[in-house]
């Protein structure tokens, strides 16, 4: 196929010559991408230890599970390079687009400039428009979006993205990257996020609490939502003198409990050749993941329809597991796909 000309007509079917209309576009896109890469590079460069230490004191304060911490890190990040005050009282994305707003065209400032205005957010996929193009809606303003995703694996259309858009001058990307959840979690989800500080919208809530916010996306909160490590501590510290006295099992006592509690329960619910399967995949993924178990049930049905579709090819659905299992479709979804991606099954 020969490369497009000048002045030849362009290929988006406007009837224009090509350097008239989408030629322009494509170089201030390209000129946006390379600031793209220009501002974590800039963050990076100038902020790494400060982004580091909080980003470190996020993942204690806010706990995932191991698998899940590199994503946890990367995303609050890029939350940080946008919404985080690190320099006189200004984010990371104002110190660069002051840096550079002089030294660019004026369009393509116009469009820096409005990522200082970035908040992540959570939005449903609507549609795969071409091969790298989604339209993605945000859940709470319902406004829509043309996202350009390369990465190879694409997102579902029945999922739901977590992350921070930013305009390319044409459409939008995911900055650094995004979470996907299966639809059915955000209703749960969305109602964690709205009660983390009630009297505010969702902008609010994204920009002072984005990283409670990524730690629900990213753990099973169909058993509750979790205290901050802070708050738990204090709770812990208002105890009776007696119940500090009282003799407890260590965490790693109740860690193995709980982990042959998962083990157990397939015995008691599953075929013989799938309970075999289970337990070899289950001592590689605790060897691995080392969870922290809130609600054994949820596990046991990941564990036992991980086995039975992937490895036994036995023809059972995710309703009918998680029935058997007395846990919700969307909570076995959720720690199936995370024991798939760990385990390579």
């Amino acid at each position: 196929m020969s490369m497009i000309g000048r002045n030849d007509p362009c290929y988006c079917g406007s009837g224009k010559k090509y350097k008239k209309c989408c030629l322009h576009k494509e170089e201030q896109t390209r000129e946006v991408s390379f600031h793209q890469e220009g501002l974590i590079k800039f963050a990076l460069e100038n902020y790494q230890q400060d982004l580091a230490a909080r980003t470190s004191e996020y993942v204690k304060k806010y706990p995932v599970g191991k698998d899940q911490e590199q994503t946890y890190a990367n995303i609050a990040v890029c939350w940080e390079v946008f919404c985080s005050k690190i320099n006189g009282g200004k984010t990371p994305v104002e110190l660069y687009v002051e840096k550079v707003k002089n030294s660019v065209k004026p369009e393509v400032a116009e469009i820096l400039a409005g990522w200082t205005n970035t908040v992540p957010s959570l939005y449903k996929v609507v549609e795969q428009k071409t091969g790298f193009i989604f339209t993605v809606k945000d859940i709470w303003t319902e406004k829509l979006y043309d996202v350009t995703i390369n990465a190879a694996e694409k997102p579902k259309t029945d999922s739901a993205l977590l992350g921070t858009l930013v305009s390319n001058g044409i459409n939008y990307e995911f900055y650094v990257g995004y979470v996907e959840m299966p639809i059915s979690e955000l209703p749960p989800l969305k109602d964690a996020v709205e009660k983390l500080q009630p009297l505010a919208d969702a902008k609010e809530i994204f920009k002072n609490q984005f990283p409670a916010v990524l730690q629900l996306s990213l753990i099973d909160i169909s058993a509750g939502v979790p205290q901050p490590k802070a708050e738990q501590k204090e709770a812990s510290s208002e105890k009776s003198a007696e119940a500090k006295n009282a003799e407890a099992p260590s965490d790693s006592e109740e860690k193995d409990e709980k982990y042959t509690a998962v083990t157990e329960l397939v015995k008691a619910n599953a075929e013989t050749e799938v309970v075999k399967e289970a337990e070899k995949l289950w001592s590689e993924y605790i060897n691995e993941s080392k969870p922290a178990i809130r609600k054994e049930e949820i596990y046991a049905a990941a564990l036992d329809y991980l086995v039975s579709k992937d490895i036994r090819g036995i023809n059972s659905t995710q309703a009918e597991t998680a029935k058997k299992y007395g846990v919700s479709p969307a909570s076995l979804s959720s720690r199936y796909r995370e024991m798939k991606e760990l385990l390579s099954v």
